[in-house]
């Protein structure tokens, strides 16, 4: 179906709009790998939190993971590392395939090793890499597209793939509605008013406005049906254009509230770089028309006997878009071939006959960039030195020649999936959506409506497919806020004994006795979401088994930092859930004892050494906190 300006296939892509999603996913990896880097140790080794005998344990049949390889802090940082290397490389589309591939196989082991830190965003980034490996994402912006000899001129792509990502990015919003069963978004319309009191969750805005209950409401019936019809306007091929804007502005929006208001991780961003995947054709022409003929012209020689010096002709004239720049080998004009020999550098001639050598060359090609311009006052400033730099570049082209012979190779033109990877695209489609159609166990009714469904009824999972989408996981369940908003919300106090009976918070940097006072900011409790979603994790009674390995490496992390009378004896860890009630009501808090843990002699524990301590402080405010009798 060919586009109109009524009608238009909306499994139609704009290659433009994959090249942002794919500069977006590969700047959220990066920014994935900052966050967790600092804790690496406890994240992703023998020494941490889980072990690789308990992740293993932890993870489901058909689950793998490089990182349970070696369980020592080398292996789990070059990985992450290696990681890293290959994000970048996908950032700027550099054997982009290839790149997409290590990135999924890197982030599905990185998954694997400690699943208790893991939210929707994870699974999400996960799935756009995932389809990234089938979708030709590295034909514009990258530095790839620059090797191409024979481009493609038109930006539409349509295939089984392109399919299978409008209909994964739409399935986030649209089965999410549908999980979204409780009254608190059916009929009393509160499931805002609970996930903005929730202060684990809610910062920035939400304590200005989440008292606004009338407001609340209406917002809460908002979402619901914006996420269920949605997706589906989105999908209309009638009045394409403008319906399909509309859908991803409105959801773009509903992403940038939750940014600004609930405290998600990266979950937010992912999900507005996915969308930007499936903005239609006409807005991606507004949004990013193509280079203008426009400017100065230049020509740009180099020398025929290096591969690298012609590629880096190529990749200049593309990231700097220079549409008027011409590019020739020096050797086949005898005049500028002469220049070459003599001056041992490439020639940049303007449109007055102007040469320009070495470091100013490239100087003053950057700035007839209509895009980096301003950037050559700063090569400029070099002066001797960017001379220096250019010929021990110079000096070392074979050497790079080699290395761009494997990162950037010539190609006639893109290379695309065959049809096995369209059949495989497109039964991996039919599957996952399948596999989201059976999350949903209740079909009548929805949000207070008669479906005409029989009650119970629903569709069984493809659990033949389960080796796959386990393996690789492509699983799905986007149950954000669903049925109802989190309302146990509260923190976390873990008081510990030291050698000469000092009673200190064994979960803290320095040595500070324990405190009753919720903290202030969340920064005071969780270093980022990471620890508040594994912190999180142990509060729940299913994953209770997982607590003493917290005990100990909390032993472990004190006593290798503190020494003599300051080493850790034991620890009792609480959670002082302060569960949020309906509108008017006051907030109850309960302590519950999650754990005790000694860090030398678990027999000891029967003394009750911490709640002894405790008791014997004459602190009356953290003994009744904790519930201490």
């Amino acid at each position: 179906m060919a586009h109109n300006r009524f009608m238009s296939n909306p499994f139609v892509l704009d290659l433009r709009a994959l090249a942002l999603m794919r500069i977006g996913v590969g700047l959220l990896l990066l920014a994935d790998i900052a966050i967790r880097a600092p804790d690496v140790v406890i994240w992703l080794t023998d020494s941490g939190v889980l072990s690789r005998e308990r992740s293993i344990g932890y993870s489901s049949e058909w689950r793998f993971s490089l990182y349970w390889l070696n369980g020592g802090v080398f292996w789990a940082s070059l990985l992450m590392a290696v990681a890293a290397g290959f994000a970048a490389l996908l950032t700027l589309g550099v054997r982009t395939r290839l790149a997409s591939i290590v990135s999924f196989v890197l982030l599905v082991s990185l998954h694997n090793r400690n699943p208790m830190l893991l939210q929707g965003g994870d699974n999400l980034l996960l799935l756009m890499v995932f389809w990234g490996c089938f979708l030709p994402w590295g034909e514009r912006a990258s530095f790839d597209s620059a090797m191409v000899k024979n481009p493609q001129e038109s930006n539409r792509y349509f295939s089984a793939s392109s399919i299978g990502l409008v209909l994964q990015v739409l399935s986030v919003y649209f089965f999410s509605a549908l999980l979204k069963t409780g009254d608190e978004w059916v009929e009393n319309g509160t499931a805002i008013y609970y996930a903005l009191h929730n202060d684990q969750f809610a910062f920035g805005l939400a304590r200005y406005w989440r008292e606004w209950h009338d407001f609340t409401w209406g917002l809460t019936h908002y979402v619901w049906w914006l996420e269920l019809l949605a997706p589906i306007l989105a999908l209309v091929p009638l009045w394409f254009v403008r319906l399909r804007t509309l859908a991803v502005m409105a959801f773009i929006a509903l992403e940038i509230g939750f940014i600004f208001n609930l405290r998600i991780g990266l979950f937010p961003y992912i999900s507005i770089v996915s969308l930007f995947a499936i903005l239609p054709i006409p807005v991606m022409d507004r949004l990013w028309s193509a280079p203008k003929s426009t400017g100065p012209a230049l020509k740009m020689y180099f020398d025929k006997d290096c591969s690298f010096c012609e590629k880096t002709c190529y990749l200049l004239r593309a990231i700097l878009g220079l549409a008027r720049a011409e590019i020739s080998a020096a050797q086949d004009h005898k005049t500028i071939g002469a220049v070459l020999e003599r001056e041992n550098s490439w020639v940049v001639i303007n449109e007055q006959g102007l040469q320009y050598l070495r470091w100013d060359a490239l100087s003053y090609v950057v700035q007839c960039s209509p895009r980096f311009g301003g950037a050559s006052r700063l090569l400029q400033g070099f002066g001797r030195f960017g001379d220096r730099i250019y010929n021990w570049i110079g000096e070392h082209r074979y050497g790079f020649g080699r290395a761009t012979a494997f990162l950037l190779p010539w190609r006639n033109e893109h290379p695309r999936i065959g049809t096995l990877g369209s059949i495989s695209a497109g039964v991996i489609t039919v599957l996952l959506i399948w596999q989201n159609i059976s999350s949903i166990k209740q079909w009548n009714p929805i949000h207070g409506f008669d479906t005409g469904i029989l009650e119970g009824s629903s569709v069984p999972a493809p659990d033949f497919f389960k080796p796959w989408y386990r393996g690789l996981r492509l699983d799905q369940r986007w149950a954000m806020f669903a049925p109802w908003p989190q309302k146990n919300d509260g923190w976390f106090i873990t008081p510990g004994l030291l050698s000469d009976g000092r009673l200190v918070a064994a979960d803290a940097e320095n040595l500070r006795p324990p405190l009753a006072e919720r903290p202030n900011r969340f920064a005071g409790q969780f270093k980022n979401y990471r620890w508040r979603k594994y912190l999180g994790r142990l509060w729940l009674k299913r994953y209770s088994k997982y607590r003493t390995d917290y005990g100990a490496w909390v032993c472990r992390d004190w006593n290798n930092r503190h020494y003599g009378a300051d080493q850790l004896q034991a620890l009792d860890f609480y959670f002082i859930r302060s569960k949020t009630q309906p509108p008017g009501q006051q907030t109850i808090n309960k302590p519950y004892r999650l754990m005790r843990y000694h860090c030398f002699e678990k027999a000891l524990l029967e003394t009750e050494p911490v709640r002894l301590a405790l008791k014997r402080s004459g602190d009356k405010k953290l003994i009744q906190t904790l519930g201490i009798e």
